[in-house]
């Protein structure tokens, strides 16, 4: 059944006054689009939200996916930037699905074609996102969704890197929470400058974290890191991209922050590491906002994680401690690396194991 045709359905049963026993989930679907970005918000309501749109060139895969999904149309479209791995494929993706409400950017213009072919696509549409601007998809229901606008145009530093101007935008839905930074830097390097320390906080702590910059070595930091605590990151990436994504330092950062990671693709930098990082294709992550979020994907098992605050959400909750037999460290059970141990290796118990030991910095 189409996502389109589902929400029908439940609105018809509404209608007639039967209401479902649960409501439809929230649906983030991360696109494989090569070395770019594309990802598209399902509310439960059944409106639509894409947060960019694929790579230049390579339009052929968001348009598939898209039409796969049942969608007809874009209420939303939220570019980060002007670049044409993040905006290459507007043209081609909402001459097929028209956009019915509103495209949000950053605002001023870019010297590039690109550029040009997204604006003529948006068209009277276009409006200029602004800090603490909030978009609630089904305002009327008992649990919203609501998408934040925290940071943009490099949150108060002048900059002319279009990477650094990435508009940031947080997904919040109940007890989940989601953040998209497009292409944000953490590093002041080359002309790149260190904007994810001052906007982490604006941010928040979130369940799930699309890796800014296709974690490139000059994103994801750890004042970043430490502050929105993701449980997962997804990082969008591109088999034999000629930028080393991920970069081995970044992901280093992720994992040992404890961070489980999915990949659209192989890239061509750091090499994945089993239990940690997962090489998935196209990626699910679907929430009742509640309790749990569950990760689905092409080529990965699917994994359920806890929602941070969620009344008994721990896969561990009555231990103290956990580890993998696989491993000579040992965590603390809220530990967010936890979540990240295949469920054939992991342990628990009240008591430290012996023999091993407590892993250094273990989040609490």
């Amino acid at each position: 059944m189409s996502p389109t045709w589902r929400w029908s359905v439940v609105l018809c049963l509404a209608l007639l006054g039967i209401v479902p026993l649960q409501a439809q989930p929230l649906q983030l679907h991360f696109m494989d689009v090569g070395q770019g970005d594309g990802a598209v918000l399902i509310a439960p309501d059944g409106q639509f939200v894409l947060f960019d749109d694929g790579l230049l060139n390579n339009c052929d895969k968001p348009v598939g996916y898209l039409r796969g999904l049942g969608i007809d149309h874009v209420d939303y479209h939220i570019a980060s930037h002007y670049h044409s791995d993040h905006i290459g494929c507007a043209g081609e993706v909402l001459g097929r699905f028209p956009l019915t409400t509103a495209a949000i950017d950053r605002g001023g213009s870019y010297p590039s074609s690109t550029y040009a072919l997204y604006a003529d696509a948006v068209k009277d549409k276009r409006r200029t996102g602004q800090a603490g601007q909030r978009i609630v998809l089904g305002a009327g229901s008992a649990r919203p969704v609501t998408i934040e606008i925290v940071a943009l145009d490099g949150n108060g530093q002048s900059t002319s890197n279009e990477n650094d101007l990435s508009l940031v935008a947080v997904v919040h839905y109940g007890r989940f929470d989601a953040v998209m930074g497009g292409d944000l830097s953490g590093f002041k390097a080359q002309d790149y400058l260190d904007i994810e320390s001052s906007v982490a906080s604006k941010v928040g702590q979130v369940e799930v974290y699309k890796v800014n910059h296709h974690c490139s070595a000059y994103s994801t930091n750890d004042t970043w890191l430490e502050t929105i605590k993701p449980r997962v990151g997804i990082i969008s990436v591109g088999k034999k991209n000629r930028y080393g994504h991920p970069a081995p330092d970044c992901l280093e950062r992720l994992h040992d922050k404890g961070v489980v990671t999915y990949w659209t693709e192989t890239g061509a930098g750091a090499e994945p590491e089993p239990d940690r990082d997962f090489v998935a294709g196209n990626i699910v992550v679907t929430t009742d906002g509640e309790a749990t979020f569950t990760v689905t994907s092409d080529h990965a098992d699917p994994r359920t994680y806890s929602l941070w605050g969620a009344p008994d959400g721990s896969s561990t909750t009555g231990f103290q401690y956990a580890w993998s037999v696989a491993s000579d460290i040992y965590h603390y059970a809220q530990c967010r690396y936890v979540s990240s141990i295949s469920p054939a290796n992991l342990q628990q118990g009240g008591q430290p194991p012996a023999g091993k030991q407590l892993h250094s910095g273990c989040p609490k």
